[in-house]
């Protein structure tokens, strides 16, 4: 019997670890939108021929990824206005 070659790990695709995630996120962000569209798709069009499950899934996964997305928090407004004692005018 012939041997089998040993496997070898591949080349990183980065310089270190950092550039990889770095890499990866921009990845995610040039995929992200055309993901997202996809699952819609398959969990709310009209006619769509997934079965229930799977449109389930596909909404399950968007709610998932607007979880990672991070949302603009809105800033408090300021109740203390100048020179009139805090009241609003």
């Amino acid at each position: 019997m012939a041997k089998q070659p040993e496997p070898t790990t591949p080349t990183p695709s980065a310089e270190s670890p950092s550039d990889g995630m770095t890499e990866a996120r921009s990845l995610a962000r040039r995929y992200l939108p055309d993901d997202v569209r996809l699952l819609a798709a398959i969990a709310f069009g009209k006619d769509t021929e997934a079965g229930l499950h799977t449109r389930l899934l596909a909404a399950k996964s968007i709610i998932d990824v607007a979880g990672v997305i991070p949302q603009a928090t809105p800033t408090a407004p300021s109740y203390e206005a100048a020179g009139n004692g805090g009241r609003q005018v």
